[in-house]
This record gives structure tokens, C-alpha cells and sequence, in this order.
């Protein structure tokens, strides 16, 4: 995966609100509609009592063990791995992002370059190229950037996420 999505964790958060919510709504509507009886009546659970609390107890322990599993990988930092090649040969992930951003200013029209590694390994890229730069020229001069890693690595992919941004416009004074 070259991108840390964070869509799964926003569509669990929204579908457990609305959960939440209707669960919230339905037990205060059997709140009002049922003044003289309890909201939630055990009469017919009664000789399955013990069993409806076992049933309770596991979905509450569930619920937990989910939750911080979903906490932990949400605090979890993002892993940025050394790269370990042939003959016991080991390039650092700031080495291989540091080289990648540099080779990446030397294409015309880009301002600034930012490279992470990261995966198996992969790279994630954010360009900001200058006002006024082909983009479809930016694009032929990255693949060749690319490559040039791929090939100096000697791996025969290397996976990659480009993010191009646009430099503000310089402002102009009047005067």
C-alpha cells in the first residue's frame, strides 16, 4: 500500500455515530412511549437471562479489543524501512529520499521536492512545481528520476505516489 488511507477509520467513525445515534433515539422514544414499564423489558429473556448476559459480556469484550485495535493502528506512526540489497548492502530510507528529492529539483519547473519511503519498498512523493510549468513535461522528467532510482537499486519496481502541488503566484505591488 502506498498510500495510509484513512477512510476506513472515517467510515467506521461515521457509522458508529449514526449507531450511536439511532440507538440513543430508539431508547429514548421507548422512554417516552413506555412511562410505566421499564425502556427495555426482560420478561420474555427471562429463562435465557444467563445466556443474553454471556451474549452481552462477549459483545462488550469484543467491542473493547476492536476499538483499541483500531486506536493503535490509528496512533501508529507510519513505517519508513532501510532498503537491504544484494552483498549485505543497506541504504537508509533518508539516504533513498534525500537522493529521489534531489534528482526530482533538477527537473525543470519544480520548486520544491519531499520523498518518503515507505512499504517494500515505495516511494510517496510531493512536488511543487513553479507558476506556469508543464506538468506533462514535469511528469516525463519524473518517470525518468524513477527510473534512475529503480535502476541504481536494482529492483525491478519501485511503486510510487506523486503528489503535484501548484506554487502561490507571486504577488505583485501596485504602485
Amino acid at each position: 500500500m502506498i498510500t495510509r488511507s484513512y477512510r476506513t477509520e472515517r467510515v467506521c467513525a461515521t457509522l458508529l455515530g449514526v449507531l450511536a445515534l439511532l440507538v440513543g433515539g430508539g431508547a429514548l422514544a421507548l422512554n417516552l412511549l413506555r412511562v410505566d414499564r421499564p425502556a427495555l423489558d426482560f420478561d420474555p429473556l427471562r429463562p435465557y437471562l444467563l445466556w443474553v448476559r454471556i451474549g452481552a459480556l462477549v459483545l462488550g469484550v469484543l467491542a473493547v479489543v476492536v476499538g483499541l485495535r483500531w486506536a493503535w493502528r490509528a496512533l501508529t506512526p507510519e513505517r519508513h524501512p532501510d532498503l537491504h540489497l544484494e552483498d549485505g548492502l543497506t541504504v537508509t530510507s533518508d539516504a533513498l529520499a534525500q537522493a529521489v528529492a534531489t534528482d526530482a529539483l533538477q527537473v525543470d519547473g519544480v520548486a520544491a521536492a519531499r520523498v518518503k519511503v515507505i512499504g517494500h519498498p515505495a516511494l510517496r512523493i510531493s512536488l511543487t512545481l513553479r507558476h506556469g510549468t508543464d506538468v506533462r513535461h514535469v511528469w516525463q522528467d519524473l518517470e525518468g528520476v524513477l527510473t534512475r532510482a529503480r535502476d541504481a537499486l536494482g529492483l525491478p519496481a519501485l511503486p510510487a505516489a506523486v503528489r503535484l502541488d501548484l506554487a502561490a503566484r507571486a504577488k505583485r505591488r501596485a504602485r
